[in-house]
């Protein structure tokens, strides 16, 4: 199941990137993804955007980062309005510092292209959650959402 949806994942990539200036010599490539407050990845055992991420670096050759952290546990967002999902995602992630540290230098001396993975699309409050984190520490990134279902 994994490969098949890494594969549905890599179709995505290939929009995005057919779309955007990316893979020059002056250009990195990077994924990460969504993660997962400590609740919710005890509930699961594992947190499926990182194996989507994963999957996808697999298939692309591009390395796969852990970048984000979240800073407060939210309920399941499936069983909430638009409204209310838009709401409860506020400043909910951020850079983890370690990260942050690890790769200032590779987001600052060259272009980066991140991808950040996400298993559902539904309003989009995630995915521009994770991007404005991203763009707080890292400002002249470009960040592309790649999700698997909508």
């Amino acid at each position: 199941m994994r490969r098949l949806i890494g594969s549905m994942l890599l179709h995505a990539y290939n929009l995005h990137k057919h779309e955007a200036v990316v893979g020059s010599a002056d250009c990195s490539e990077m994924i990460t993804y969504v993660p997962l407050s400590d609740k919710r990845l005890t509930e699961r055992g594992f947190n499926q955007s990182q194996q989507l991420a994963e999957e996808l670096g697999r298939k692309t050759g591009l390395p796969v980062i852990p970048l984000l952290q979240r800073t407060r546990h939210t309920d399941k967002q499936s069983f909430k309005t638009r409204v209310d999902r838009i709401e409860d995602l506020q400043g909910v992630f951020a850079v983890d510092p370690s990260a942050k540290d690890k790769h200032k230098a590779l987001f600052s001396s060259s272009k980066v292209t991140l991808y950040v993975v996400d298993d559902v699309y539904t309003t989009g409050s995630t995915l521009n959650e994770c991007a404005k984190a991203i763009k707080k520490e890292f400002h002249s990134v470009d960040i592309c959402g790649i999700s698997w279902a909508r």
